[in-house]
């Protein structure tokens, strides 16, 4: 199956940048040592101290943290912090192949993006839309991994300015 072969930051990528999503794909990963990355796990840290942070799933998706206890209706409320809502759409699709791994592996989950800077939340839910959203999103992923030549880059020095990538590509 298609979803077996993504990581949910692949996901997320495919909506902030091409480029970056086929350079991290291709083993080239810059967010360890970036500030703004760093910034954002502090945040998230910060926020949510009391939380199990980064849990790993084989590999594929890591939650920033799952509440402990299911809720009454047998569902699982899972978290993802994120920093702003400048590229909502990219953690929505992020949360979605959660959601989507989770139900997978007979985990019934819903989703919680977590925006502490600005004291906002946003509810996901896999619905039959987010399911179709999901699957067209995977099917651009794989198109963009199949090149053998890196996507060009953006011109959005503004935007890429605060990317990992951004002496990669502009440099």
């Amino acid at each position: 199956m298609l979803k077996d072969k993504f990581t949910g930051t692949q996901l997320n990528y495919l909506v902030v940048c091409h480029r970056k999503l086929w350079l991290f794909s291709n083993g080239i990963e810059m967010e360890r040592e970036n500030e703004a990355v760093q910034i954002g796990k502090q945040i998230g840290d910060e926020a949510y101290g009391r939380e199990k942070k980064e849990i790993n799933l084989n590999n594929q998706i890591v939650l920033d943290w799952a509440e402990a206890k299911v809720g009454d209706d047998g569902v699982l409320t899972i978290h993802e912090v994120k920093k702003s809502k400048a590229v909502s759409r990219a953690h929505r699709l992020q949360m979605l192949f959660y959601l989507d791994f989770l139900r997978g592996k007979g985990v019934a989950a819903r989703g919680v993006i977590d925006y502490p800077e600005i004291k906002q939340r946003e509810s996901i839910e896999l619905d039959a839309a987010g399911e179709i959203e999901l699957q067209e999103a995977m099917q651009q992923v794989s198109v963009i991994l199949a090149s053998e030549e890196v996507p060009p880059r953006l011109d959005n020095l503004r935007f890429c300015s605060k990317c990992a990538y951004f002496d990669l590509c502009y440099s």
